[in-house]
Protein backbone atom coordinates (compact mmCIF):
# COMPACT_ATOMS: atom_id res chain seq x y z
CA UNK A 1 0.00 0.00 0.00
CA UNK A 2 0.91 3.59 -0.72
CA UNK A 3 0.64 6.99 -1.58
CA UNK A 4 2.28 8.94 -4.43
CA UNK A 5 3.41 12.13 -4.70
CA UNK A 6 2.60 13.95 -7.82
CA UNK A 7 3.32 17.02 -6.48
CA UNK A 8 5.17 18.43 -3.72
CA UNK A 9 5.37 21.88 -3.31
CA UNK A 10 7.51 23.91 -1.30
CA UNK A 11 8.04 21.16 1.19
CA UNK A 12 6.31 18.53 2.33
CA UNK A 13 7.70 16.36 4.93
CA UNK A 14 6.78 13.07 7.20
CA UNK A 15 5.86 14.69 10.62
CA UNK A 16 4.84 13.19 14.12
CA UNK A 17 5.88 13.28 17.49
CA UNK A 18 8.98 15.33 18.27
CA UNK A 19 12.50 13.15 19.20
CA UNK A 20 12.69 13.44 22.99
CA UNK A 21 15.11 13.21 25.84
CA UNK A 22 18.11 13.57 23.26
CA UNK A 23 18.80 17.08 23.37
CA UNK A 24 22.20 16.74 25.18
CA UNK A 25 23.33 14.67 21.92
CA UNK A 26 22.65 17.82 19.87
CA UNK A 27 19.35 16.35 18.91
CA UNK A 28 16.61 18.87 17.47
CA UNK A 29 13.10 18.40 18.63
CA UNK A 30 11.84 18.19 15.30
CA UNK A 31 7.97 16.78 14.90
CA UNK A 32 5.12 18.61 13.28
CA UNK A 33 5.74 22.72 13.80
CA UNK A 34 1.74 22.69 14.51
CA UNK A 35 1.25 20.02 17.12
CA UNK A 36 -2.64 21.35 17.38
CA UNK A 37 -3.75 20.53 13.80
CA UNK A 38 -1.40 17.23 13.62
CA UNK A 39 -3.28 16.02 16.50
CA UNK A 40 -6.75 17.26 15.02
CA UNK A 41 -6.14 15.61 11.81
CA UNK A 42 -4.93 12.31 13.43
CA UNK A 43 -8.24 12.17 16.02
CA UNK A 44 -10.60 12.19 12.57
CA UNK A 45 -9.03 9.24 11.37
CA UNK A 46 -8.42 7.27 14.33
CA UNK A 47 -5.01 7.73 15.40
CA UNK A 48 -3.25 8.74 18.27
CA UNK A 49 -1.82 12.81 18.23
CA UNK A 50 1.45 12.28 17.84
CA UNK A 51 1.15 9.86 14.45
CA UNK A 52 3.23 10.45 11.20
CA UNK A 53 0.99 12.05 8.85
CA UNK A 54 2.12 14.43 5.87
CA UNK A 55 2.86 18.65 6.98
CA UNK A 56 2.89 21.02 3.61
CA UNK A 57 3.79 24.25 3.76
CA UNK A 58 2.54 26.99 2.41
CA UNK A 59 2.06 26.09 -1.68
CA UNK A 60 -0.40 23.41 -2.98
CA UNK A 61 -0.21 19.63 -3.20
CA UNK A 62 -1.21 16.73 -5.18
CA UNK A 63 -1.49 13.14 -4.38
CA UNK A 64 -3.00 9.67 -6.59
CA UNK A 65 -4.10 7.50 -3.63
CA UNK A 66 -3.31 3.45 -4.55
CA UNK A 67 -5.91 2.22 -1.84
CA UNK A 68 -8.64 2.80 0.00
CA UNK A 69 -7.97 4.42 3.11
CA UNK A 70 -9.27 7.48 5.60
CA UNK A 71 -7.74 10.46 5.28
CA UNK A 72 -8.73 13.84 6.94
CA UNK A 73 -7.43 17.06 6.47
CA UNK A 74 -6.62 20.27 8.98
CA UNK A 75 -4.46 23.48 8.77
CA UNK A 76 -4.04 26.74 6.54
CA UNK A 77 -4.99 25.16 3.37
CA UNK A 78 -7.60 27.58 1.26
CA UNK A 79 -9.07 24.24 -0.04
CA UNK A 80 -9.24 20.69 -0.79
CA UNK A 81 -10.32 18.65 -3.58
CA UNK A 82 -10.91 14.97 -4.48
CA UNK A 83 -11.03 14.43 -8.04
CA UNK A 84 -12.09 17.65 -8.36
CA UNK A 85 -14.73 17.79 -5.68
CA UNK A 86 -14.44 20.23 -2.73
CA UNK A 87 -14.01 18.37 0.32
CA UNK A 88 -14.24 20.24 3.74
CA UNK A 89 -11.50 20.23 6.44
CA UNK A 90 -12.20 18.55 9.92
CA UNK A 91 -14.19 15.61 8.43
CA UNK A 92 -13.33 12.17 8.01
CA UNK A 93 -13.25 11.34 4.01
CA UNK A 94 -12.91 7.76 2.25
CA UNK A 95 -10.83 7.47 -0.70
CA UNK A 96 -10.14 4.64 -3.15
CA UNK A 97 -7.60 3.36 -5.25
CA UNK A 98 -7.01 6.13 -8.20
CA UNK A 99 -8.49 9.00 -6.13
CA UNK A 100 -6.70 12.59 -6.96
CA UNK A 101 -6.34 14.71 -3.70
CA UNK A 102 -5.47 18.14 -4.09
CA UNK A 103 -5.02 20.06 -0.93
CA UNK A 104 -4.53 23.97 -1.94
CA UNK A 105 -2.34 26.56 -1.13
CA UNK A 106 -2.20 28.09 2.22
CA UNK A 107 -4.85 31.16 2.53
CA UNK A 108 -3.76 32.33 5.85
CA UNK A 109 -1.21 30.77 8.58
CA UNK A 110 1.54 28.01 6.88
CA UNK A 111 1.00 24.39 7.10
CA UNK A 112 -1.46 21.97 6.39
CA UNK A 113 -1.89 17.89 7.96
CA UNK A 114 -2.97 15.04 5.95
CA UNK A 115 -3.58 12.18 8.10
CA UNK A 116 -4.50 8.86 6.55
CA UNK A 117 -5.98 5.95 8.63
CA UNK A 118 -3.34 3.23 7.27
CA UNK A 119 0.15 3.92 9.19
CA UNK A 120 2.48 5.55 6.92
CA UNK A 121 5.65 4.05 6.90
CA UNK A 122 9.05 6.27 8.24
CA UNK A 123 12.37 5.98 9.27
CA UNK A 124 13.04 5.61 13.00
CA UNK A 125 15.96 7.03 15.03
CA UNK A 126 16.15 7.13 18.91
CA UNK A 127 12.59 6.43 19.27
CA UNK A 128 11.42 8.58 16.58
CA UNK A 129 10.03 9.12 13.10
CA UNK A 130 9.43 12.31 12.18
CA UNK A 131 11.99 13.73 9.94
CA UNK A 132 14.74 16.18 11.14
CA UNK A 133 15.97 17.81 7.82
CA UNK A 134 18.98 19.54 9.50
CA UNK A 135 20.34 15.98 10.28
CA UNK A 136 18.96 14.37 7.09
CA UNK A 137 17.53 11.77 9.34
CA UNK A 138 13.48 10.05 10.21
CA UNK A 139 10.71 10.71 8.56
CA UNK A 140 11.27 9.50 4.57
CA UNK A 141 14.91 9.30 4.44
CA UNK A 142 15.71 12.12 6.42
CA UNK A 143 14.14 14.64 3.33
CA UNK A 144 11.32 16.27 2.16
CA UNK A 145 9.40 14.79 -0.30
CA UNK A 146 9.60 15.57 -4.23
CA UNK A 147 7.22 15.35 -7.09
CA UNK A 148 6.84 11.12 -8.30
CA UNK A 149 8.01 9.98 -4.41
CA UNK A 150 5.63 7.06 -3.33
CA UNK A 151 5.54 7.12 0.06
CA UNK A 152 5.17 3.51 1.57
CA UNK A 153 1.66 2.87 4.08
CA UNK A 154 1.69 -0.19 5.96
CA UNK A 155 -1.16 -3.26 5.85
CA UNK A 156 -2.95 -2.58 8.72
CA UNK A 157 -5.41 0.56 8.94
CA UNK A 158 -8.41 1.89 11.45
CA UNK A 159 -11.65 0.40 11.30
CA UNK A 160 -15.07 1.45 12.75
CA UNK A 161 -14.47 5.40 11.93
CA UNK A 162 -17.36 6.17 9.23
CA UNK A 163 -17.41 9.84 9.43
CA UNK A 164 -16.16 11.95 12.24
CA UNK A 165 -16.14 15.95 12.31
CA UNK A 166 -14.32 17.89 14.10
CA UNK A 167 -16.35 19.98 16.54
CA UNK A 168 -16.74 23.62 15.85
CA UNK A 169 -15.29 25.10 18.81
CA UNK A 170 -11.98 22.87 18.41
CA UNK A 171 -11.15 24.45 15.29
CA UNK A 172 -8.15 26.56 14.79
CA UNK A 173 -9.06 29.84 12.88
CA UNK A 174 -5.80 31.06 10.92
CA UNK A 175 -5.18 34.10 10.28
CA UNK A 176 -1.54 36.16 9.65
CA UNK A 177 -1.81 38.49 12.80
CA UNK A 178 -0.84 36.50 15.56
CA UNK A 179 -0.77 37.10 19.49
CA UNK A 180 2.18 34.46 21.03
CA UNK A 181 2.35 34.90 24.96
CA UNK A 182 6.04 35.05 26.45
CA UNK A 183 7.75 34.52 29.32
CA UNK A 184 11.17 36.15 30.37
CA UNK A 185 13.93 34.31 29.03
CA UNK A 186 16.92 33.06 31.15
CA UNK A 187 19.16 35.70 31.53
CA UNK A 188 16.27 37.92 32.97
CA UNK A 189 17.55 37.30 36.45
CA UNK A 190 21.27 37.16 35.39
CA UNK A 191 24.19 39.48 34.26
CA UNK A 192 22.11 39.95 30.93
CA UNK A 193 19.55 42.44 31.55
CA UNK A 194 16.77 41.17 29.24
CA UNK A 195 14.38 43.50 27.56
CA UNK A 196 11.29 41.54 27.63
CA UNK A 197 9.61 44.82 28.40
CA UNK A 198 10.74 46.68 24.91
CA UNK A 199 9.91 43.27 23.60
CA UNK A 200 6.62 43.07 24.45
CA UNK A 201 5.43 46.61 23.36
CA UNK A 202 5.87 46.33 19.79
CA UNK A 203 4.92 44.40 16.63
CA UNK A 204 6.73 42.35 14.51
CA UNK A 205 6.72 40.91 11.04
CA UNK A 206 8.48 37.68 10.02
CA UNK A 207 10.77 38.46 7.63
CA UNK A 208 12.12 36.29 4.59
CA UNK A 209 14.39 34.35 7.15
CA UNK A 210 11.59 31.78 8.01
CA UNK A 211 12.39 28.38 8.29
CA UNK A 212 11.43 25.44 10.39
CA UNK A 213 14.65 26.01 12.57
CA UNK A 214 13.37 29.45 13.10
CA UNK A 215 12.60 33.00 11.89
CA UNK A 216 13.95 36.45 12.13
CA UNK A 217 11.50 38.85 13.10
CA UNK A 218 11.65 42.47 11.50
CA UNK A 219 10.16 46.02 13.37
CA UNK A 220 12.36 48.64 15.29
CA UNK A 221 15.32 46.87 16.67
CA UNK A 222 15.74 45.82 20.65
CA UNK A 223 18.34 47.89 22.31
CA UNK A 224 21.12 45.77 22.76
CA UNK A 225 23.62 48.06 24.86
CA UNK A 226 22.93 45.99 27.88
CA UNK A 227 23.08 42.55 25.67
CA UNK A 228 26.45 40.95 24.91
CA UNK A 229 27.22 37.40 23.49
CA UNK A 230 27.51 34.64 25.65
CA UNK A 231 28.76 31.20 26.56
CA UNK A 232 26.43 28.83 24.44
CA UNK A 233 23.70 27.61 26.40
CA UNK A 234 20.63 25.16 26.08
CA UNK A 235 17.19 26.85 23.17
CA UNK A 236 14.65 25.43 22.71
CA UNK A 237 11.38 26.14 20.03
CA UNK A 238 9.84 29.09 21.11
CA UNK A 239 12.81 30.35 22.42
CA UNK A 240 13.49 34.61 21.55
CA UNK A 241 17.35 35.50 21.14
CA UNK A 242 18.40 38.69 20.79
CA UNK A 243 21.46 39.06 17.83
CA UNK A 244 23.36 42.08 17.60
CA UNK A 245 21.41 43.37 15.03
CA UNK A 246 18.59 44.02 17.60
CA UNK A 247 16.18 42.35 15.48
CA UNK A 248 14.64 39.19 17.51
CA UNK A 249 14.96 35.03 16.53
CA UNK A 250 12.18 33.26 17.23
CA UNK A 251 13.06 29.16 17.19
CA UNK A 252 10.83 27.01 15.74
CA UNK A 253 10.53 23.39 15.80
CA UNK A 254 13.69 22.24 14.10
CA UNK A 255 16.19 24.83 16.25
CA UNK A 256 19.58 24.13 17.41
CA UNK A 257 20.21 22.48 20.65
CA UNK A 258 21.96 25.42 21.91
CA UNK A 259 22.82 29.23 21.00
CA UNK A 260 25.12 32.04 21.84
CA UNK A 261 22.59 35.10 21.85
CA UNK A 262 20.91 36.28 25.43
CA UNK A 263 17.67 34.46 25.56
CA UNK A 264 15.31 37.13 26.18
CA UNK A 265 11.68 35.32 26.22
CA UNK A 266 10.08 31.79 25.70
CA UNK A 267 6.80 31.85 24.24
CA UNK A 268 4.77 29.56 26.45
CA UNK A 269 3.64 25.89 25.93
CA UNK A 270 0.08 26.11 25.39
CA UNK A 271 0.66 28.75 22.09
CA UNK A 272 3.99 26.97 21.04
CA UNK A 273 2.09 25.31 17.82
CA UNK A 274 1.00 28.70 16.70
CA UNK A 275 4.67 29.19 15.41
CA UNK A 276 4.52 26.36 12.71
CA UNK A 277 1.32 28.93 11.37
CA UNK A 278 3.64 31.85 10.85
CA UNK A 279 5.00 32.92 7.37
CA UNK A 280 6.88 35.19 6.46
CA UNK A 281 4.48 38.59 6.45
CA UNK A 282 2.84 37.68 9.74
CA UNK A 283 2.19 40.07 12.38
CA UNK A 284 3.54 39.03 16.09
CA UNK A 285 2.46 40.71 19.10
CA UNK A 286 4.14 39.32 22.43
CA UNK A 287 2.56 39.66 25.34
CA UNK A 288 3.97 39.11 28.98
CA UNK A 289 2.52 36.62 31.20
CA UNK A 290 3.88 34.64 34.79
CA UNK A 291 5.07 31.25 35.05
CA UNK A 292 1.52 30.37 37.35
CA UNK A 293 -0.55 32.24 34.19
CA UNK A 294 1.33 30.24 31.85
CA UNK A 295 0.59 26.79 33.52
CA UNK A 296 -3.13 27.56 34.29
CA UNK A 297 -3.15 28.02 30.07
CA UNK A 298 -2.13 24.98 29.55
CA UNK A 299 -4.62 22.89 31.56
CA UNK A 300 -7.08 24.98 30.55
CA UNK A 301 -6.33 24.56 26.81
CA UNK A 302 -5.84 20.46 27.29
CA UNK A 303 -9.25 20.19 29.64
CA UNK A 304 -10.64 22.02 26.50
CA UNK A 305 -9.54 19.23 24.26
CA UNK A 306 -8.93 16.52 25.88
CA UNK A 307 -13.03 14.74 25.51
CA UNK A 308 -12.63 15.14 22.13
CA UNK A 309 -8.76 14.34 21.21
CA UNK A 310 -8.10 11.89 24.71
CA UNK A 311 -5.05 12.77 26.92
CA UNK A 312 -2.77 14.57 24.58
CA UNK A 313 0.08 16.69 25.07
CA UNK A 314 0.95 19.94 22.85
CA UNK A 315 5.12 20.65 22.41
Amino acid sequence: MSIKILKAGLQMTLQGAPFQGHRHLGMPAAGAADSLSLALANCLVGKSHGAIALEITLTDAIFEIADSCLIAVVGSAKSVRINGEEMLQHQTRPVVAGDSLHIGPSHAGCRTYLAISTEIRADELLGGRSTCLAAGLGGFHGRALKDNDIVPLSQETTTGIIDRTTPRALRPHFSDDHVLRVLPGPEANGPIESPIGDLCQKSYLVGARASRMGMMLEGAPLGTEKVSDMPSAAVFPGTIQLPPSGHPYLLGPDAQTTGGYPRIAQVIRADRHLIGQLRSGSRVQFVQTTTERATEIYREKLSLLTPWLGQIDLW
